[in-house]
């Protein structure tokens, strides 16, 4: 239970206060169940204190110091956290129900029990901070600092993270359907096994980032930075790629039945085995590419560049390859049964054992 001679001391203002409190050993001051409701507190150190159950209800906070501080059950109604330090406070069923937490200070902070949906964060920095299973769908976190948070098997379904910072931020296994990250920063993220159907992560940064396993059907990626990012095994049926930058990605065993991946590129891509049947890819470069057993069947490839690319037993069978690049390509053993390959620009092609069955507009 409080002091009230230490509760004097506060009420007595926050410059007060912090001047005392330089003076005084920590070990003494105890703010359990205190009440220091609508108090003009700005700037005040609270760090490393237990306010347990303490009541800040409508009371100023602004750029507050409550780092490290035991926030269990502790009541911040209408309160003005606007700036306030918060990281490594011990949070545990805390109220903060209409406070204004804009740009609060979060970093390495325990969030699982903290409901952060309809709460204006502002530009608040969450970075290290534990969010693992936590319900944040719907929400709107737009330029918020998420680096390195740990938000795996998090619900972000229909959140809004639009600018925000998630690189090294672990969100695998995530549900997060119709996700805007728009803008977003996820380089070297680990999205293992994440839901993102319809999600829209165009002229995102996420380079090096893990898309492995992940479900990405429909999802939005156009102009986003893709490079050197992992999609083995990714399901990106009828995803949007268009002018992607996906140079030294790894998209082995991926399924992109249907993309449009129009103008992207994808030089030096690893595509071991993945299916891009019926797939677009107008101007799309593929230069240095390592395409072996890539399924391209009806996929519609015209101006496409695959110079120097290995296509070993690659299946063109039905695809528009007219007018595409094929300088300096392998095409051992490759099946272009039925293909359209007029005006296609050749020089230095390894045609062994080639099936052009049917094949229109050329004949080596």
């Amino acid at each position: 239970m409080a002091d009230l001679r230490i509760v004097r001391h506060i009420k007595d203002g926050a410059e007060h206060w912090n001047t005392w409190r330089d003076n005084t050993d920590l070990t003494e001051i105890d703010l359990q169940k205190v009440d220091l409701s609508s108090l003009k507190l700005r700037g005040i150190n609270l760090s490393e204190t237990n306010l347990s159950r303490a009541n800040f209800s409508r009371t100023d906070l602004t750029q507050a110091n409550l780092s490290r501080a035991v926030l269990q059950e502790t009541v911040f109604v209408n309160a003005n956290l606007q700036g306030a330090n918060l990281s490594r406070a011990l949070i545990h069923q805390v109220n903060f129900n209409q406070a204004n937490l804009q740009d609060v200070n979060l970093t390495n902070t325990d969030l699982r029990s903290l409901e952060l949906r309809g709460i204006n964060l502002g530009a608040a920095n969450l970075s290290g901070a534990d969010l693992r299973g936590v319900n944040l769908s719907g929400g709107i976190f737009k330029n918020i600092d998420f680096s390195g948070a740990n938000l795996s098997g998090a619900n972000l379904q229909n959140a809004d993270f639009g600018g925000a910072n998630l690189s090294n931020a672990n969100l695998s296994n995530a549900k997060m359907s119709r996700v805007k990250m728009r803008g977003a920063l996820l380089t070297r993220a680990n999205l293992w096994g994440a839901s993102l159907d319809f999600a829209d992560i165009s002229m995102a940064g996420c380079l090096m980032a893990n898309f492995s396993e992940t479900i990405l059907n429909k999802a939005i990626l156009n102009k986003a930075n893709l490079g050197g990012a992992i999609f083995s095994g990714a399901q990106m049926v009828g995803a949007e790629l268009c002018n992607a930058f996906l140079s030294d990605a790894s998209l082995s065993m991926a399924n992109l039945t249907k993309a449009n991946l129009s103008e992207a590129d994808l030089s030096y891509a690893y595509l071991f085995r993945a299916i891009l049947s019926n797939s677009i890819c107008i101007e799309t470069k593929f230069r240095n590419a390592e395409m072996q057993e890539v399924d391209l069947s009806m996929a519609f490839l015209k101006k496409a560049n695959f110079a120097i690319a290995n296509l070993q037993r690659t299946y063109f069978g039905g695809a528009d390859l007219s007018e595409a690049v094929l300088i300096g390509a392998n095409l051992t053993q490759a099946n272009l049964t039925n293909a359209n390959l007029t005006n296609i620009v050749t020089e230095s092609t390894i045609w062994t054992d080639v099936n052009l069955q049917g094949a229109i507009g050329f004949a080596p």
